[in-house]
């Protein structure tokens, strides 16, 4: 064994004994969220249970909040942005390194690096994202950066005296790796086949079928001369001879060294560009207790809650399939001859039964059996678990979109907020750790980037473009980018992503176009620029060939910008104008119809006037034709009898003179 494998080893053994606590507490994390029969119960407890025929229930609670703080991450990635920061920089370069970095981004597939290392904390507490080179394609010398994905986050090994929250102090790291041994032996055919065993996690069922490789990063510290003189400061060359420099001073630098090794020797070994290491952590919720490093998912504070569930739901279950299944109980013979109503009793109106049994003895009526009552504290129990589960992770029914005790808007909404508060350090760590991978990049950038070439950038409206580098020129480029020079930092901002900034963006213009026609002509191109249906940016580009060259043109001249200037204000003082004219005309236009609502109430108010001394006149005469009738009724009753008097006059007039005349008849007086 080599004396450099050999403290490589040393090394990467202390990281194991730092690393194996934590690794151990975080594969148990991923195998309770996994659909293993035994994940989420003791192996015990539960063959116990399925060896006695009850129950063994897995109701998983918790994945459900994974799911929704990992899907709050993806709906709001961060954005790498790039700020000059020191002398030679400027904004246009910055922008130039913020176009390669989205680019890389975007032929690394970034969202899915971002997202896997994000999960992996949020689930495990831990989780990498890795920074690589290659070369642009087989028929090429150039190189280029891209990210890369790490699986298996218990694979690495990283800088146990590291303490920063996002691993740039780290000083080396192991990637460790199986191979198949066939594979191993036709790449390397004259190297030693000894594994690179630091922990039993590695050495396979196997051993004869497969090797373990480490690829193995470490920083080295060069002790340089730093110079400044009349061309600025920079590093003095090995060869070079100063000439009146106006200061110098001793520094170090460093040189990230890369190599593969197996458990004897070296089989690969290089340099990575940069100054960092090329892997960064992703951590959970952190903590340190007496100077050492301590990682927890998202639900590791609430397995115990989720176990303690699914035992009461399995209680529950068990319960329920012990429960007997007959409804009745009674004596053999004194229901036979009723067997089809009591195996349908709601059917028959009674319930028959024969009086004595089989022996033919007196029998005691069948006896109704009630369905088992689950005890109020195994249902009490398991509704607390439920709560328990959310009260360690500190996110309850409003967090997941569910109704709660909340009833105002305001309300609602502090709760979600206290849900978010309870979940942040998740999202901020993330956050912490892509600004790391945007040093990388920017570090990594001037050493791969060193040659004159064309490189793809994707500009903050996601506009593909081509610019040239050290020398290299593109058409229209007015001047030349060297990525050596100059100090830049990185800035990490969150939101939504692209697409939703370009589908907002289309929704703002479409409103302002909306309410306002007449910016049609001043921003039509730019509604359409920002919509995604097919043939949206050949509409962008014929609206804009149709509208002022003035509004696209920044080169005019003074007088003719200040002449415009007062063409502007005349205008706005003739709309100002125009706009009260039509307030007065408004005005006019009420007044008048006030005074005709005025009249019209005047006119009808003389109308009804008459149309009521109409209907008084009219209930005169009604009343006077009803008087008139009434006394035509009377006179006719008066001249009734009136006649019926004459005719009882004339009546005892004939019978006084009859009388008479039959009395001088009987006198023989006067016949």
């Amino acid at each position: 064994m080599s004396e450099f494998v050999e403290e490589a080893l040393k090394k990467a053994n202390k990281c194991h004994e730092v690393w194996q606590p934590i690794y151990d507490k975080a594969r148990d994390d991923l195998f309770f969220q996994s659909d293993d029969e035994y994940a989420q119960w003791n192996k015990r407890d539960a063959d116990a249970r399925r060896k006695s025929g009850r129950p063994v229930l897995t109701i998983d609670q918790t994945a459900q909040f994974v799911n929704q703080v990992s899907n709050d991450e993806r709906m709001n990635t961060p954005s790498i942005e790039i700020v000059p920061t020191g002398n030679n920089s400027d904004a246009e370069t910055a922008e130039i390194l913020q176009g390669i970095i989205k680019g890389i981004e975007y032929k690394s597939g970034a969202d899915a690096v971002y997202d896997n290392a994000g999960s992996f904390a949020i689930k495990c507490g831990i989780g990498y994202i890795r920074v690589d080179h290659d070369y642009s394609d087989d028929d090429s010398f150039e190189q280029e950066l891209y990210l890369e994905r790490i699986v298996n986050p218990f694979s690495i090994l990283f800088d146990h005296e590291s303490v920063a929250s996002d691993g740039s102090d780290a000083k080396y790291c192991f990637i460790l790796e199986k191979m198949d041994m066939e594979e191993y032996k036709k790449k390397y055919p004259d190297a030693s086949t000894a594994s690179f065993s630091v922990t039993d996690h590695y050495t396979g069922d196997n051993i004869n079928d497969e090797i373990i490789l480490a690829e193995y990063f470490y920083i080295e510290e060069k002790e340089v001369t730093l110079v400044r003189d009349i061309n600025g400061v920079r590093t003095l060359e090995d060869d070079e001879e100063l000439s009146e420099p106006l200061q110098t001073r001793k520094t170090t630098k460093r040189i990230v060294r890369r190599c593969k090794m197996n458990g004897e020797e070296k089989l690969e070994e290089s340099t990575a560009p940069g100054k960092y290491i090329p892997i960064v952590p992703v951590y959970g919720e952190e903590a340190w207790i007496d100077g050492k490093r301590h990682l927890m998912s998202l639900i590791r504070r609430a397995k115990d809650a989720q176990r303690m569930f699914n035992f009461w739901a399995s209680m529950e279950t068990e319960m329920l399939m012990r429960s007997p299944k007959a409804a009745f109980l009674a004596a053999a013979g004194t229901t036979e001859n009723y067997a089809d109503d009591y195996l349908n009793p709601d059917n028959p109106g009674v319930l028959r039964y024969e009086q004595t049994d089989a022996a033919g003895k007196p029998a005691a009526p069948p006896q109704f059996i009630p369905p088992v009552q689950i005890p109020a504290g195994i249902v009490n129990a398991r509704m607390q678990t439920t709560q328990d589960i959310r009260a360690t992770m500190g996110l309850y029914d409003s967090f997941l979109g569910q109704q709660d005790n909340a009833i105002s808007g305001i309300a609602i909404d502090n709760r979600q907020r206290e849900g978010n508060r309870a979940i942040f350090h998740f999202a901020d760590n993330l956050l912490r750790s892509i600004t790391q991978v945007g040093r990388v990049l920017l570090s990594a950038i001037p050493e791969i980037y060193d040659t004159p070439r064309v490189v793809p950038i994707i500009g903050k409206e996601e506009t593909n473009d081509m610019v040239g580098l050290n020398g290299a020129l593109v058409e229209g480029q007015d001047r030349h980018y060297y990525l050596s020079e100059g100090k830049y930092d990185v800035k990490v901002v969150t939101g939504a992503s692209f697409s939703t900034m370009r589908q907002e963006a289309s929704e703002v213009y479409q409103n302002i176009v909306a309410s306002q026609p007449q910016l049609m002509a001043v921003m039509g191109d730019l509604l359409f620029k920002y919509m995604d249906f097919p043939g949206a940016q050949s509409i962008s580009e014929r609206i804009k060939r149709t509208m002022d060259p003035n509004i696209f043109d920044d080169t005019q001249d003074p007088q003719v910008v200040a002449m415009q200037a007062q063409n502007q204000e005349l205008q706005q003082g003739i709309q100002v104008l125009e706009g009260q004219i039509a307030q007065l005309a408004q005005q006019l236009q009420d007044k008048q119809a006030e005074i005709q609502i005025k009249a019209q109430a005047e006119q009808y108010d003389a109308v009804n006037d008459a149309r009521k001394y109409e209907l008084e006149i009219e209930k005169i005469r009604i009343d006077a034709a009803n008087k008139q009738a009434e006394l035509d009724i009377k006179r006719g009753e008066l001249q009734l009898k009136q006649a019926e008097a004459i005719q009882r006059q004339d009546n005892k007039d004939r019978d006084d003179l009859r009388e008479i005349i039959i009395q001088l008849d009987s006198g023989g007086n006067i016949l």
